[in-house]
Formats: C-alpha cells, structure tokens, sequence
C-alpha cells in the first residue's frame, strides 16, 4: 500500500492541479493494517466499551470485517463518547472518545490525505 501512496505523493507534486478522484478505493485491509501500527495503543476505548487490547485479539477479523464494510459502502461511524476532563482555571473541556473502527478508519484517511 505505501507504493500507491508513494506514487499519489508524486502525482500530487509533479502535478500542482491534479484533481484526485476515487480516493475512497484506496480504503482496503492493506491500509487498515498499516495503520493498526501508527494507532496509540494506550487509548481510551469508546461508546461501545472496546478497548486496542480487546480489538487486537481478533485483530484479522475484526479488520477484514472493517474492510468489507467499507467495500460494500456499509460503513457508519459509531456515536462520539464524550468525557469532560478538568481545566488548570477550574473548568471542563469536553473530550470526545471515538472506537476502535473510527479511530483506524480516521487514521487510514488521514494517511491518504497527506500523502496528496
């Protein structure tokens, strides 16, 4: 996958006004386990309670399920855990927790992204 990336890089600078299309293909298993190793292992786990080490037991499963939801079209962000977290002034900052599954696909795009 780093090959593609490396070429869409290479488009995107030989190219100033290159319109990419069909970036959404580029979302498969090969760029979800790349971007399992770039994820904060130590992050807190989401709405539905799951946490990196609980994800990683069923790590192939989980991410080719991921991928053929994405395939199909399928997919949906889960709701945003939102947590408050105390301020030095005294006053919360709200803090929004996504799962697992967004927190891989956010990566995957935003590898995507800054290869362009």
């Amino acid at each position: 996958m780093t090959t593609t990336l490396n070429n869409i890089t290479f488009k995107a600078h030989t190219h100033p006004k290159h319109r990419f299309q069909n970036l959404y293909g580029l979302l498969n298993t090969d760029l979800l386990y790349e971007s399992w190793g770039q994820l904060n292992k130590k992050a807190a786990p989401g709405i539905d309670g799951c946490t990196i080490a609980q994800y990683q037991a069923n790590l192939v499963e989980n991410i080719n399920y991921l991928g053929h939801q994405l395939k199909q079209k399928c997919y949906r962000a889960k709701d945003i855990k939102l947590i408050f977290i105390p301020k030095s002034n005294g006053k919360q900052r709200p803090l929004g927790l996504p799962t697992v599954n967004d927190k891989l696909v956010q990566q995957s795009v935003c590898q995507i992204l800054q290869s362009i």
